[in-house]
């Protein structure tokens, strides 16, 4: 019962920390566990479930649900064979979860929407001390072993990417008390119109899907606030490092017609290096030399914000000793 009622407590710490703010659903109950479907090729009696999520996707309109193992390891635990061996068994629960009718009756809100369910391998570092590891540990799985099913998908969450987040979320919540961003409801993920797909469920109501979530950027529209008109923050991962880097940056500004009109922009730097705010004045200035004398578009470039994200870390050791590290 203590690990049941732990793994619960974390699951809503991270989603009132995070995930809320990416506007996902979770599913109640947390921590099941569910009888196999296809224990003759799993070898298994039953499945686990410790937390599910779920958001509609904006292109298919369908729901997305993301069976989710929650990890919490020291630094010293994490390690490719550990690694490994729990997207082993994220998989088989993910292949048994599409076909389980016991699965869906527990964590299925609505099965006229429902799309499918992936796998989310979320593994938070309790002692902060795993910093920028991860290609490491990743280059050494062997990822033949891990028999994700066809058409399904298995996503990582690592130490490096739930700090990013736990960065993005927090400066939400802040620039929301700073009167700098609207509540939750008035906000949405930006998602443009693609030649063969348009985006479903409203204008306002998007969330931040699992593929945005492992971009290079992050793009929020908001409606005004007290501080700041209708407008896009974007939220900016790479590090920027160089002119070029930019260019592309801008280049995609202009591609999702996000210059087109006066509206404000704002870049939040997540993990820029020191010289990003300069690079991206000089890539505005090359940028224009290549484009041509244009005065209206200067002048809205020259207008964008740039600013860099506070560094904080997650903190979740009252709960860890309830996730398991272990199969």
């Amino acid at each position: 019962m203590a690990e049941t009622y732990n793994i619960s407590a974390l699951a809503n710490k991270i989603s009132d920390d995070i995930i809320k703010w990416l506007k996902w659903g979770e599913c109640i109950p947390h921590d099941e566990n569910w009888s196999c479907v296809k224990n003759e090729n799993h070898e298994k009696k039953s499945h686990p479930s410790d937390v599910v999520f779920y958001y509609n996707d904006p292109y298919s309109g369908k729901t997305i649900y993301l069976n989710t193992d929650l990890k919490s390891y020291a630094k010293s635990s994490i390690s490719a064979g550990s690694i490994q061996k729990g997207l082993q068994n994220l998989a088989l629960s993910i292949d048994c979860a599409n076909v389980s009718d016991e699965w869906k009756e527990l964590f299925l809100s609505n099965e006229d929407d429902f799309d499918r369910v992936c796998g989310l391998f979320f593994l938070f570092n309790h002692d902060n001390e795993f910093i920028n590891k991860w290609e490491s540990i990743y280059s050494q799985i062997d990822f033949d072993r891990i028999k994700i099913p066809e058409l399904y998908q298995i996503f990582v969450l690592d130490p490096n990417k739930i700090r990013l987040l736990f960065n993005v979320t927090h400066d939400i919540k802040a620039l929301i008390a700073d009167d700098k961003l609207p509540k939750r409801s008035g906000y949405t993920f930006f998602y443009p119109d693609l030649r063969l797909s348009k985006t479903h469920g409203g204008e306002w109501n998007q969330p931040a899907t699992i593929e945005s979530i492992n971009s290079p950027w992050l793009i929020i529209k908001h409606r005004s606030c007290e501080k700041f008109d209708e407008g896009h923050l974007i939220y900016y991962h790479s590090p920027g490092n160089s002119i070029e880097e930019f260019l592309y940056f801008i280049d995609m500004l202009s591609y999702y017609q996000l210059l087109i009109n006066n509206s404000p922009i704002r870049i939040r730097l997540t993990q820029a290096e020191s010289k990003a705010k300069l690079l991206f004045k000089k890539a505005i200035n090359e940028y224009m030399s290549i484009w041509g004398p244009d005065e209206s578009k200067e002048k809205r470039l020259n207008s964008i914000n740039i600013e860099t994200v506070q560094t904080l870390y997650p903190n979740y050791k009252p709960m860890e000793v309830g996730i398991k590290d272990h199969d």
